[in-house]
C-alpha cells in the first residue's frame, strides 16, 4: 500500500530541493556611492521645494482651478501626512540607519566613541518619529498650556526644543573635538543649517503670524526656506556620515540573515 505523502512531507522536498540547487549562499552587496545618493536626495529635495512653492503662490495669486487643492494638498510644504512631509522623515530615518551602523561597528571595536554614536541615533530616531507625528506641535499645545506666547514665540514649541538643542550641543562638544575636521567641518555646516531653518525661521515665521496671519507671501516664502533648509541640512549630515564610513570605517560590512526557525516542542498530555 501506497501511502500519500503529508504537506508538511511535500513542503520539506520542495525545500530541500530549491536550496539543493542553490550552488552557493545567496548575497546581495548593495554599494552606496556617496556622491550618487546626495545628488539624488538633493534633486528630490529641490523637486519638492518647487512644487510646494508653486501651489502655495497659486493658492495665494491665482484662482481657483481644476486640481489646485489637491496638488497643494500633496505639495503643501507645512502640511502632515503628505509628501514633503513624508521624504522629510525618510531623510531623518535614513540618518538614523546610517548613525545605527557605524555605532554598531565602532561597539564592535570597542571605541570610546560607541556611546556617543549610538546617542545620535536615538537622537535622530526621536527627530524622524517626530517629523512623521508631529509631536512638537503637540508640545507646542501644551506649552501653551501652561503660558500664553506670542510674537516670536507663537510656536511655542521653539522653547522646550531650543533649549534642549543647546543642551545636546554643549553634550557633544567633547565628541565633535575628536572628530577628523573633514568630517567635523562637514557636520557643524549641516547642523546650522539645519538648525537655523528649524528654529530661527519658526521664529520670523511666528512674528509674521501673530502681525499678519498665514496668508501672505512673506509667511509662505519663509516656509519654503525653512523647509529647504531642513532638507538640505539632513542630507549633507547623511553626506557626511557616508564620507565617514569610507573614510574611516572602509571594511565594513552588513549582513542581514534570518534565524532558522525554532522547532515547536509537542505538548505532553500528562501536564494537564
Amino acid at each position: 500500500m501506497i501511502e500519500n505523502p503529508t504537506t508538511r512531507e511535500m513542503q520539506a522536498g520542495k525545500i530541500r530541493r530549491y536550496t539543493d540547487n542553490a550552488s552557493s549562499p545567496a548575497s546581495l552587496n548593495w554599494i552606496l556611492c556617496e556622491r550618487r545618493v546626495i545628488g539624488t536626495l538633493l534633486s528630490v529635495s529641490v523637486f519638492l521645494i518647487l512644487m510646494g512653492f508653486i501651489f502655495q503662490m497659486s493658492m495665494l495669486y491665482l484662482p481657483k482651478f481644476l486640481g489646485r487643492d489637491m496638488f497643494w494638498g500633496l505639495f503643501n510644504l507645512n502640511g502632515e501626512s503628505n509628501i514633503p512631509a513624508a521624504f522629510s522623515a525618510l531623510l531623518l530615518m535614513l540618518a538614523t540607519l546610517i548613525l545605527g551602523v557605524i555605532s554598531g561597528a565602532r561597539r564592535q571595536i570597542k571605541s570610546a566613541d560607541a556611546s556617543a554614536w549610538r546617542a545620535l541615533t536615538l537622537i535622530f530616531g526621536f527627530l524622524a518619529l517626530d517629523e512623521a507625528a508631529g509631536l512638537h506641535e503637540r508640545t507646542a499645545n501644551i506649552v501653551n498650556s501652561i503660558v500664553k506666547t506670542d510674537g516670536i514665540l507663537f510656536y511655542a514649541w521653539v522653547i522646550p526644543y531650543g533649549t534642549l538643542t543647546l543642551v545636546v550641543g554643549l553634550a557633544f562638544l567633547q565628541f565633535m573635538r575628536q572628530l577628523p575636521a573633514t568630517i567635523r567641518n562637514r557636520i557643524i555646516l549641516a547642523g546650522a543649517i539645519y538648525i537655523v531653518g528649524a528654529l530661527g525661521m519658526e521664529v520670523l515665521e511666528a512674528k509674521v503670524v501673530s502681525n499678519a496671519g498665514t496668508q501672505n507671501f512673506l509667511n509662505q516664502g519663509l516656509i519654503v526656506i525653512e523647509e529647504g533648509m531642513e532638507m538640505l541640512g539632513v542630507t549633507l549630515f547623511i553626506g557626511a556620515l557616508l564620507r565617514y564610513v569610507r573614510l574611516y570605517l572602509p571594511d565594513l560590512q552588513l549582513r542581514v540573515s534570518v534565524a532558522p526557525a525554532t522547532p515547536l516542542t509537542p505538548r505532553n498530555s500528562n501536564d494537564d
